[in-house]
């Protein structure tokens, strides 16, 4: 019987509605982004919202969460308010082209994102998975369009992605004003290649490029000493 909720050291995520379960990738962007002490911060595609709930732990932000899946919405809200920061969370069902198109003032210090990212591969039979999945409902040309509106003149756009999708983007968000300015290599083990890449953007070009990695478990299958590390303030245990 799988279990309904994800504990973690200071907050609790329910994830039975939500289009996606807890996985290491929302962990992981959570964890390794660039983020405000303060100030503004907007996650699209929000799920159950433990990437919103990693950062109102790192940080003194307020954050807002937004999501097209209504039972999605419905279990942020009800983990935003279980948790700590419940003040400084809020969660919206709208979809981001249209949360841009209503000429909101606000502009957010760091939008982030594990956007959908499959556009041409099989779709599962379940769909709110693959709503969660594929990127039919937002195109990486409309996220973009709609980061260019919502962010801040120093702000970051932070996201997930696997590589081969990673490299269209960086080559999308060039055209939309967007320049690469910190790459992280994400590797299963340390005889893998890197599956995920977590990329951060900002509207000014630098002249080096930061690049680091990090491998989530050794060659025996447990977690890293670097992973433990990284994610010591969040999970319970990790064996």
């Amino acid at each position: 019987m799988s279990v309904d909720y994800f504990q973690f050291k200071q907050f609790i995520v329910h994830h039975t509605y939500s289009t996606m379960k807890v996985g290491t990738d929302a962990v992981l962007l959570g964890t390794l982004s660039d983020i405000p002490e303060k100030g503004k911060i907007l996650e699209v595609g929000t799920g159950t919202g433990v990437i919103s709930l990693i950062l109102a732990q790192r940080s003194k932000a307020q954050i807002t969460a937004i999501d097209i899946h209504q039972a999605s919405v419905w279990e942020a809200r009800a983990n935003f308010k279980e948790s700590p920061w419940t003040e400084r969370l809020k969660a919206l069902m709208i979809s981001y082209q249209l949360y841009a198109a209503q000429g909101n003032p606000i502009r957010y210090d760091l939008i982030i994102s594990n956007p959908p990212f499959f556009e041409n591969d099989l779709k599962s039979t379940d769909i709110n998975r693959n709503i969660a999945r594929h990127n039919d409902h937002l195109s990486y040309r409309d996220f973009l369009l709609a980061s260019r509106y919502f962010i801040s003149e120093i702000g970051q756009l932070c996201l997930i992605l696997p590589l081969t999708e990673a490299q269209i983007f960086i080559e999308e968000a060039k055209n939309s004003g967007f320049y690469l300015q910190k790459k992280i290599e994400i590797k299963p083990k340390p005889e893998k290649e890197a599956n995920r890449l977590i990329l951060s953007f900002g509207k000014q070009i630098l002249n080096e490029i930061q690049k680091n990695s990090i491998t989530i478990r050794n060659n025996d299958n447990t977690y890293s000493e670097t992973y433990k590390k990284l994610t010591e303030d969040f999970y319970v245990s990790l064996k």
